[in-house]
């Protein structure tokens, strides 16, 4: 799926990835490919974005304040206040 992690500042990652995981407003969960349609409240944590044919050191890690997830067509928008 494509993934996209913004701030008003800049763009801290765009890129493709097989799982994120977001530390939502409820608690941490995982988007994967073609989830449904949906928006998320995030709270202060890490963005955790895994690459289908990486070995764990690869993936990435980013730390945000607060923000929303949004998924639509296959695509996660990560629009964070701060990192």
């Amino acid at each position: 799926m494509k993934v996209i992690v913004i701030t008003a500042q800049k763009k801290l990652f765009e890129g493709d990835a097989s799982e994120v995981i977001l530390p939502g407003s409820d608690g941490e969960f995982s988007v994967l490919e073609h989830h449904q349609a949906c928006m998320y409240s995030l709270r202060s944590g890490q963005v955790r974005i895994k690459f289908s044919n990486a070995s764990r050191q690869d993936d990435k890690a980013i730390t945000i304040r607060a923000g929303l997830a949004k998924i639509l067509n296959n695509m996660l928008t990560v629009m964070a206040e701060t990192f």
